[in-house]
């Protein structure tokens, strides 16, 4: 006969394979979130529309508009 003690059934290591992939994909998501930087809105809108933009390091505050459209509203008012 053989023996029953040193055979690991294949859904226990399914289980176990599943686990650990589950625990390393929150780690990967966790350190990812961590890596992008926090938006401030009121920095970084659009001064027509106030739609949020992305952050840019040599432009910030008042005078940034998303579209071209924008950009024209914005000229035509001048």
């Amino acid at each position: 006969m053989e023996s029953e003690e040193a055979t690991v059934h294949r859904s226990w290591l399914r289980t176990k394979l599943a686990e650990t992939g589950t625990k390393v994909t929150g780690k990967v998501t966790e350190r990812a979130k961590a890596m992008v930087p926090f938006q401030l809105a009121s920095e970084d809108s659009c001064m027509v529309c106030g739609r949020t933009m992305r952050r840019h390091h040599t432009v910030r505050g008042d005078g940034r508009v998303c579209s071209p459209a924008c950009a024209r509203t914005w000229a035509e008012g001048l």
